[in-house]
């Protein structure tokens, strides 16, 4: 473990030993419409996590806009795109973000999931097998939207955590989010985050209202993670594309994703029960039966 991390005080020690034995919890961050802040919202929860201690990957597979990188003020050479090209290893693609948080750079490469040849998915699938390191998170940072590519994102994940403002529009688009996911074959668990709320009751407003159309209409019980408060001093920091650092722990939304952090690894998240090669199985293979990836 690296020695930037902070000691992980409050974190569950019983927990914390399960997250190190080659089970990775994997948790999407998706939205149903863009500008709600969702990459912000997956790299502060990957510092987050790195802070209680765990080693963290984070995946952009944000097919859109790919700026995880850019969020974190680092700048990707290559990306998944050179790696299925052979022009590169993808442990030579792999950034360091803060706090030793690791970063996979996707561009497109990411969007063309469903269009790869056989070949290429064997391929793919070999370089992420020969990752350097085994990871305790792996948090994925999908597009905003219901693309096939992006259901398969948060298929591949245990937890999807959905991103929302109090905006009326991206509250509809988060309950088409919420529907479109439980209509899933393979459902992950949904809960929500109110992101820019004015005061923790306009957050937990938020949430009562989609809480109460998803259980009233497709009988879906969603969490509620909490609220990140509008934060000028986030707002600011964007420009200066250190949105995400070290230092956000600092800010009141910093230490709000930090709460959401606690809850998620201690409190309601448990360890995954798929080793890292499986994770990447499911990932490359989209649409494949479980008895097709069993014989791969």
């Amino acid at each position: 473990m690296n020695s930037d991390t902070t000691s992980g005080a409050g974190f569950n020690s019983e927990k914390k030993m399960k997250f190190q034995k080659n089970f990775p919890h994997v948790i999407s961050i998706t939205s149903g419409k863009g500008g709600v802040g969702k990459t912000l919202t997956t790299v502060n929860l990957a510092l987050s996590a790195r802070r209680l201690g765990l080693k963290v990957l984070v995946l952009d597979g944000d097919m859109g806009l790919a700026n995880v990188d850019v969020v974190l003020g680092l700048q990707a050479r290559y990306n998944i795109n050179d790696v299925l090209e052979g022009r590169i290893g993808i442990n030579s693609i792999i950034l360091d973000g803060p706090l030793g948080v690791k970063i996979i750079p996707s561009g497109s490469g990411i969007c063309q999931l469903a269009q790869l040849s056989f070949v290429q998915r064997i391929a793919l699938l070999e370089q992420l097998e020969q990752l350097n390191e085994d990871f305790d998170v792996l948090v994925i940072d999908t597009s905003a939207g219901i693309a096939d590519t992006v259901l398969h994102l948060n298929s591949v994940a245990e937890q999807s955590i959905i991103v929302t403002t109090p905006e009326p529009h991206a509250m509809t688009d988060a309950y088409a989010m919420i529907k479109v996911l439980s209509d899933q074959k393979k459902q992950p668990n949904i809960s929500l985050m109110v992101n820019m709320a004015k005061s923790e009751m306009e957050g937990q407003q938020v949430y009562n209202r989609l809480s109460d159309v998803a259980n009233r209409f497709i009988g879906k019980d969603i969490k509620y993670l909490g609220m990140i408060p509008f934060d000028p001093q986030i707002q600011k920091s964007v420009a200066q594309r250190r949105a995400a650092s070290e230092f956000t722990t600092h800010t009141n939304a910093g230490q709000a994703w930090n709460k959401i952090a606690q809850n998620i690894f201690d409190n309601q998240g448990e360890p995954g029960i798929r080793e890292q090669d499986q994770i990447w199985r499911e990932l490359v293979w989209v649409n494949q039966s479980n008895a097709q990836l069993s014989s791969i």
